[in-house]
């Protein structure tokens, strides 16, 4: 029997609650979950403060809505350094190699999960 074959015996085998692996994608999910909410809420935040914008006539009013939006901004701009230290490689997500260990092709999975492929398609995944 080949590794490969070894591995998805053991891993089937295993109970999935004490699967290290399965740990690690718990804490990832949970992770992403919570990003992706913040992300929708910060989207929704910032529709809003450019619809005040737009209804500012002139450039006191338009001072006023920044000064009043301050902690969304600091929270958006914090939020973007953030994303580019991920994006720099300070940051990144568990690598498991899902084709020896669990006989899973990661790309087919998300292709053919509808969510998560409008997930990976907005760029959230």
């Amino acid at each position: 029997m080949s590794c490969s074959e070894d591995s998805v015996r053991e891993f089937q085998e295993t109970a999935v609650e004490r699967c290290a692996e399965h740990e690690l994608l718990r804490q990832q999910r949970t992770h992403l979950e919570r990003l992706l909410y913040r992300k929708k809420y910060l989207c929704k935040e910032l529709q809003l403060l450019y619809l005040q914008i737009d209804k500012t006539r002139n450039y006191q009013e338009f001072l006023d809505v920044l000064t009043h939006s301050r902690p969304l901004l600091r929270e958006i701009f914090t939020m973007e350094s953030q994303q580019r230290a991920v994006q720099a490689g300070n940051l990144r997500a568990p690598d498991i190699d899902w084709v020896d260990k669990f006989g899973i092709n990661l790309e087919d999975y998300v292709v053919d999960n509808d969510r998560l492929l409008s997930l990976y398609n907005e760029g959230l995944l």
